[in-house]
């Protein structure tokens, strides 16, 4: 235990001496991550500005419906508890959008995924035998097993033969979901429900609540530790390596020999397990206590939003998820403290998404970076 503390700390003293480093003295690569994170802060702090400006005109009482969308999310335990609660879905669909697009593929299977391991988890987790801890992983890893052979489709067909990933996988959700909805209403339905919605979940095989007096459970935790080992992943293995370069240029990757067929599926399978490992933990640890969703959850397409937000960094990936989720709250409480509908809360995700993806967007202060660094190094060498 000593040595392992010792360790510990050595690690943490060397992280904060590399960190200092890089904002004393950055490499051009750190120079540009450095400006996505600012351009996507001035992104999300603009469009918030237009949104109010927005809400000037368009309520009754602007200063209530602004303050309700930007200080009422902490008013209380219970709403902090909402924002941690609707983070978690945002961080599993959000490093799965990650893992994919850094290996240049736009695979939609996220959505399909999560919904397919929602279910799965929770029939697993009624008829499953073994309760406890060890119910709970089972029930996670069978839904990880059927979202990695749907992913297995996509991510084949554009390996082998080339198709489109986003055609396939759009298309693969809809299966995934008229698929999950016939099992449920034809063998795992509870009649005694009034709805179309599986048995309660044995507590025993559930996700405990982490903070008293709200819902959120200790799924958050298990969000957090897959964010964490994501971004080991990509940036510390050789296999995320090959992912990263064979997103940025796949034909020096395809040159230089470092298999870039097998990084095309292994992304994508990723995306899918860990889409399908998220909505398994959202339904185990969910308010309702059963699975009883009608429809695609939305979840996997909003971590493409979060994907984009967090520069498709699975470790800046938490911080997108509880921008998105605090402002989705906020338009929650606004809805019922104001005259605006929670819906509203749609433009300011689009604003965000329009500026910071827009390629002309601050470009002159990021040619300018660029150049900067450049006269620097011939100088360097002179």
């Amino acid at each position: 235990m000593v040595r392992f503390m010792l360790k510990a700390k050595s690690y943490f003293q060397n992280f904060l001496k590399k960190f200092k480093a890089s904002l004393l003295t950055p490499t051009l690569d750190q120079k540009i991550r450095y400006f996505n994170i600012f351009k996507t802060l001035a992104a999300s702090l603009l469009a918030i500005v237009i949104t109010c400006f927005i809400l000037i005109f368009a309520s009754k009482s602007p200063l209530a419906a602004i303050r309700a969308l930007i200080i009422s999310p902490f008013k209380s335990r219970f709403w902090v508890g909402e924002i941690l609660r609707a983070f978690v879905p945002l961080v599993f669909t959000g490093v799965a959008a990650s893992v994919m697009i850094k290996c240049g593929q736009f695979n939609m299977i996220g959505e399909g995924s999560f919904y397919i391991g929602g279910f799965i988890g929770a029939i697993v987790a009624i008829y499953l035998p073994i309760k406890g801890f060890g119910g709970v992983l089972i029930a996670c890893l069978a839904a990880v097993a059927v979202s990695l052979i749907f992913g297995l489709v996509p991510a084949l067909l554009k390996a082998k033969l080339n198709v489109n990933e986003f055609v396939v996988s759009l298309m693969l959700n809809f299966i995934m979901l008229w698929l999950g909805m016939y099992f449920l209403q034809t063998f795992f339905r509870d009649e005694a429900s009034g709805d179309i919605a599986t048995k309660i979940i044995p507590d025993e095989n559930r996700f405990h609540t982490l903070l008293s007096g709200t819902y959120l459970s200790t799924g958050l935790i298990v969000a957090v530790v897959i964010a964490v080992l994501a971004g080991v992943f990509l940036y510390k293995n050789k296999s995320g390596f090959i992912i990263r370069t064979t997103g940025e240029n796949p034909a020096y990757a395809k040159y230089a020999g470092l298999g870039v067929t097998s990084a095309v599926i292994l992304s994508q399978l990723l995306g899918a397990a860990i889409s399908g490992f998220g909505g398994a933990v959202e339904v185990l640890g969910g308010i309702e206590g059963r699975f009883n969703w009608k429809a695609l959850p939305g979840f996997g397409f909003d971590g493409f939003i979060v994907a984009i937000l967090a520069g498709n960094n699975p470790f800046l990936v938490p911080i997108a998820a509880l921008f998105l989720a605090y402002l989705r709250t906020g338009a929650v409480l606004m809805s019922l403290e104001t005259d605006i509908a929670s819906e509203f809360i749609q433009i300011i995700q689009a604003l965000i998404i329009i500026i910071v993806a827009g390629q002309a967007f601050l470009r002159k202060l990021k040619n300018r970076i660029l150049f900067k660094s450049e006269i620097q190094s011939e100088e360097v060498k002179a």
